[in-house]
């Protein structure tokens, strides 16, 4: 299959979960079965586990409900949903960390490319200045004075 044709069904998987997901329902079909299509269709969509990652703790975070009335919701889902949120959380962080990590690594050698452009630049507009000095003889001492100052050990 094309990436394409994937997408299209991730987009189909997501759009059944959105228009049978009923979360008043507590069946499992609507607690646990329809979200995880959706997390499916997500990634499928997006081939991104850094999107089904924050769009489930974000679903999880948003449905926790501490004073709720029902068991299931008061007792097991307060176990369940901050364990998905942070487990969301630290796939999110790792992969951040990971891009950022290769950014880093990409950007090395061109980062040290400009410093040496830079350094040479400015030693280059040393150089240009001390030339001009020592054309003046009214500053010629005081560059013979510079340059033996610049060469101390």
């Amino acid at each position: 299959m094309q990436q394409t044709q994937f997408r299209v069904a991730g987009a189909v998987l997501a759009l059944i979960a959105v228009f049978t997901l009923d979360l008043s329902q507590s069946s499992a079909l609507h607690k646990l079965w329809l979200p995880m299509i959706l997390a499916i269709g997500i990634y499928l969509m997006t081939f991104s586990v850094m999107a089904v990652a924050a769009s489930c703790g974000t679903l999880a975070a948003i449905h926790l409900d501490l004073n709720s009335a029902s068991w299931v919701e008061s007792q097991a889902y307060p176990l369940a949903y901050p364990l998905v949120v942070g487990v969301s959380a630290l796939i999110a962080g790792r992969i951040g960390l990971q891009r950022f990590r290769q950014r880093i690594a990409d950007t090395h050698e061109e980062r040290w490319a400009n410093r040496r452009n830079q350094d040479d630049s400015i030693d280059d507009s040393i150089d240009h200045s001390i030339d001009h000095s020592t054309n003046d003889p009214d500053h010629s001492d005081h560059s013979e004075q510079s340059d033996h100052l610049n060469n101390k050990p």
